[in-house]
């Protein structure tokens, strides 16, 4: 087998993803930081350790390990672990931002999907999922998330926020039409103002 290893404060390698990711990130170079890197030229796997950043346009992660799978010398697969680990990405241009945490996080390019596990948590315009194990569809924006036996993550956990709820009576909109009942309730009112109103100035008219 043959192997390579070198240390370097830090690494920054470029070069382009073969498989379907976003339009904007798809077109960009990955840019990879790191202290130590390894490759095995038998099994095409590196693995980079330390303070890991990888970037790819609107997509970061951030872990303590990340190891590269390519087929046909193409990257399919990015796994990487940390305490926790994250992902984010822009999944739209004009979309929210995704920003995804886990222990072990999955990037199947080919799928366009992301497998968070171990105390897995997923963000998207305030929402926040908790679980064990989070499936995040990138391309159809649809996630899948299942509890475990460990601890408090034995239940998911969904969080929406008040700006995404329904209100469950809305108010009647400025301009709105009033029905014909309180219309002629509010005619007869002011009538009955007026009315009085002239009765009053007649009184005063014709005292001495």
């Amino acid at each position: 087998m043959s192997l390579c290893k070198f240390l370097i404060p830090a690494m920054c390698l470029l070069f382009s993803l073969g498989a379907e990711a976003l339009p904007d990130d798809r077109q960009q170079p990955i840019t990879i930081e790191s202290d130590l890197a390894e490759r095995n030229d038998k099994t095409g796997l590196t693995e980079y350790r330390g303070n890991v950043i990888m970037r790819q346009g609107s997509v970061l992660i951030d872990a303590d390990r990340v190891t590269i799978h390519y087929n046909d010398k193409k990257v399919s697969r990015i796994v990487s672990l940390g305490t926790p680990a994250s992902y984010q990405q822009q999944n739209q241009v004009e979309g929210g931002m995704v920003v995804a945490r886990g222990e072990v996080i999955e990037y199947m390019l080919a799928l366009d999907q992301i497998n968070l596990s171990k105390n897995a948590s997923l963000s998207r315009n305030g929402t926040l999922i908790k679980g064990e194990k989070i499936t995040y569809d990138l391309k159809n924006e649809t996630w899948k998330a299942t509890g475990g036996d460990r601890g408090n993550q034995k239940r998911i956990q969904l969080v929406i926020p008040p700006a995404t709820q329904e209100d469950s009576a809305a108010e009647p909109e400025a301009g709105s039409k009033i029905d014909a009942k309180t219309d002629s309730a509010i005619d007869s009112a002011i009538d009955s103002t007026i009315k009085s109103d002239s009765e009053s100035d007649s009184a005063q008219e014709t005292q001495p």
